[in-house]
């Protein structure tokens, strides 16, 4: 299946920061990204959320507070629990 470049593009800068984030979580260390980079990875997760957890890649999304900062939130909407350690 072919895909538009902007939605690959999105979709593996998406897996780096929030895989990026399960390891660095698993290895018990803080990784910092860019606020740019965090904004485009949350619009890209946003706009593809409903659709992954559909097709089982997220689970459902885990609430947090609407001022959580954005990585959280990003997290959240891939099934992730921010607090995890």
């Amino acid at each position: 299946m072919e895909l538009p470049a902007s939605l690959v593009g999105g979709m593996v800068v998406g897996e780096l920061t929030v895989h990026g984030w399960d390891l660095a979580r698993a290895l018990d260390t803080t990784l910092y990204w860019d606020d740019d980079l965090l904004r485009y990875v949350h619009n890209e997760v946003m706009a593809t959320a409903d659709q992954g957890r559909a097709m089982g890649i997220y689970g459902p999304e885990i609430p947090v507070a609407p001022g959580a900062p954005l990585l959280d939130r990003i997290l959240s909407l891939t099934g992730r629990d921010p607090a995890w350690r």
